[in-house]
């Protein structure tokens, strides 16, 4: 997810959001397709710890990726070193970054653009996308569909996320979820307990997420300067539809000119 000065902290430790996002791979085999129809250099924006972009530039793609947070990227070298890959990590922020080439695919997976809330914020993004895109290029994005039953949770309601071996010690770490859903900033505001089960210790990080609903996007994309080739509910690239959990769109810069 892309890190940003959006109050969220859940990016505090890289082996933490390992373990707490493992297995999921649910969107590497789309990107890793997207990523040789691109046919050039790819850049992953809020690249992690390198979730996707290692598998990417172990596949062989020219990879480069770019983060905010010191925590992830020193988890993303770690794990680079260790496979024997000479994968360019750059710490950047989405909203304005310069990286002195042009990519032929410019991605942002697993919801990180939901961390950019504001105006203002957006179209830095999609200002810097269409700067660093070569002709012919591509941008492609996946967040949330918003279901509203999810949006009217119980605020002091905790449910358990994830359970997973804990990698700074010995023993299992439980995450439970609190949840609240801004209406005026149409933001969800999440936080995650952390309990460690050997000693009961708790650690509470906070998540904060921009909702964008789907015929906001659209017009998103649009009134920066893009034009939606296709929008898929999932990473099988089925068609969108009411019940889709995701958006996945696949975008490029519109022609000078064209409404």
């Amino acid at each position: 997810m892309s890190r940003i000065a959006d109050g969220s902290e859940v990016y505090w430790d890289g082996g933490q959001y390992d373990a707490f996002n493992t297995p999921y791979e649910d969107d590497l085999p789309f990107y890793l397709a997207e990523a040789r129809r691109a046919r050039g250099p790819v850049l992953e924006l809020a690249c992690g710890t390198g979730r996707l972009a290692l598998p990417l530039k172990k596949a062989g793609a020219d990879i480069t990726g770019l983060d905010f947070s010191g925590p992830m990227l020193k988890r993303a070298r770690a794990k680079a070193r260790e496979a024997g890959l000479d994968l360019p990590l750059v710490k950047g922020d989405a909203r304005k970054f310069s990286l002195g080439r042009r990519f032929r695919l410019v991605f942002m997976a697993f919801n990180s653009m939901q961390h950019l809330g504001r105006r203002e914020d957006l179209e830095g993004l999609f200002s810097s996308v269409k700067k660093a895109l070569a002709p012919g290029g591509r941008f492609i994005f996946d967040v949330f569909n918003p279901d509203p039953r999810y949006l009217s949770r119980d605020p002091d309601e905790l449910l358990p996320v994830a359970y997973y071996d804990d990698p700074s010690g010995p023993g299992k770490m439980l995450v439970n979820e609190q949840y609240s859903y801004d209406k005026a900033a149409q933001v969800s505001r999440l936080v995650w307990h952390y309990r460690r089960e050997s000693d009961g210790h708790t650690v509470k990080k906070s998540l904060n997420l921009r909702c964008f609903f789907p015929e906001e996007l659209l017009v998103l994309v649009h009134y920066n300067g893009f034009r939606v080739l296709r929008r898929y509910g999932d990473f099988s690239r089925a068609p969108f539809t009411a019940s889709s959990g995701k958006q996945v769109l696949v975008c490029a810069p519109r022609p000078a000119g064209r409404r």
